[in-house]
């Protein structure tokens, strides 16, 4: 089931149900940008220009809300955006036809949940924080609205491009992070495990992760998310070991031993790396990137026969930008300049890793 926030679990039958979730993929996006242009652009005024070319889009997490009518009709009715490096809430927009009736309330809560529960982009910059305070630039007509919702005018009116302002603020605690996580320490608190998956069962384990980050959570199609490269890629999975005994499947990382590399240098291609939510913080991405890396280093799997008489091997990451600093820390060095893939600016970060010895490795 894909993450929602603030949808009412049962609603009058005369109620519409509103669903909001995290937009991620392309055909999200073009959905968000539909309902900015609706109301900005022809409705307000806006130029175009400014509204759908705006250099900060890349960079921040965008809510999209849905109404499911009574006759099981589904409308999309609203959206908004948040820039996790300012803490900053805007281009919130409800179609006209739909607003009242408490919906940008549940729009506005949603994000506070989002920000609440550290997810999507909010993730890396809310790092060791236990509280943040959120920002936005409110019309001033639209000042009660904020109020009744919780939040604080700071400072004096302003315009913003030709329209009178307010800053308004609201302080959000965050869940607390998860303990630090470790790798096979029976001592620690938060012990996790990471096997290489070598039977089609545990590969579907590694699908099963996947397919609730990538596609029920961040709304990738499962047409893109399973491809080719599944097949001729060594999959990991990591798990962790409950008080009952019992394996809790917790993420998982994919290495693809990518060909026609310049040189003829041995590379390959790091990806598919996802913590499912209830896992996430307190190290637990690292311990899969330090796997799959022991993985490589020590010759196992598809690894082993890829990279038979090499000496090293150059591991590539194709990361989105807000994420990059997750590899530069382990040591991850970002190759010049940024492309466009799946509708969200990433970079390439390379690593290279010495190997044993092939003797020490059979």
């Amino acid at each position: 089931m894909a993450d929602t926030y603030n949808a009412p679990a049962a609603p009058a039958s005369s109620s519409p149900v509103l669903s909001v979730v995290l937009a991620i993929s392309p055909e999200q996006m073009e959905r968000v940008m539909a309902i900015r242009r609706t109301v900005f652009v022809e409705e307000q005024g806006y130029s175009a220009d400014v509204e759908q070319h705006d250099a900060y889009d890349p960079l921040c997490d965008h809510l999209l809300m849905t109404q499911v009518d009574p006759d099981g009709t589904t409308t999309d009715i609203g959206t908004l955006r948040f820039y996790p490096a300012k803490l900053k809430l805007g281009r919130v927009a409800i179609l006209a036809n739909y607003r009242g009736g408490g919906r940008g309330k549940t729009l506005v809560e949603a994000l506070e949940q989002h920000v609440r529960e550290r997810r999507g982009k909010t993730a890396d910059v809310l790092r060791g924080k236990k509280a943040v305070q959120l920002l936005a630039h409110a019309q001033v007509p639209s000042l009660p609205f904020y109020e009744k919702t919780g939040w604080s005018t700071f400072g004096l009116e302003f315009q913003e491009e030709g329209t009178p302002h307010v800053k308004v603020v609201k302080r959000i605690e965050l869940v607390p992070e998860p303990a630090t996580a470790t790798l096979d320490d029976a001592r620690a608190p938060d012990t996790y495990h990471v096997e290489l998956c070598e039977t089609q069962a545990d590969i579907d384990r590694c699908i099963k992760c996947r397919i609730a980050v990538f596609v029920d959570e961040q709304g990738y199609s499962i047409e893109d998310e399973l491809d080719e490269k599944d097949p001729e890629s060594d999959h990991l999975i990591m798990y962790r070991v409950g008080a009952d005994g019992e394996k809790e499947d917790a993420g998982t990382i994919r290495w693809w031993p990518k060909p026609g590399q310049p040189q003829g240098q041995k590379a390959g291609k790091l990806g598919r790396v996802c913590v499912l939510p209830k896992f996430r913080g307190g190290g637990t991405g690292k311990i899969l990137l330090e796997a799959l890396e022991k993985h490589l280093v020590a010759r196992r799997g598809k690894a082993g026969v890829a990279l038979r008489g090499e000496k090293s091997v150059r591991v590539l990451v194709h990361s989105q930008v807000h994420a990059e600093g997750f590899y530069a820390r382990s040591g991850y060095e970002r190759q010049p300049g940024q492309f466009l893939e799946d509708g969200a600016p990433h970079c390439l970060l390379t690593k290279d890793l010495e190997l044993v010895d092939e003797e020490e490795a059979r």
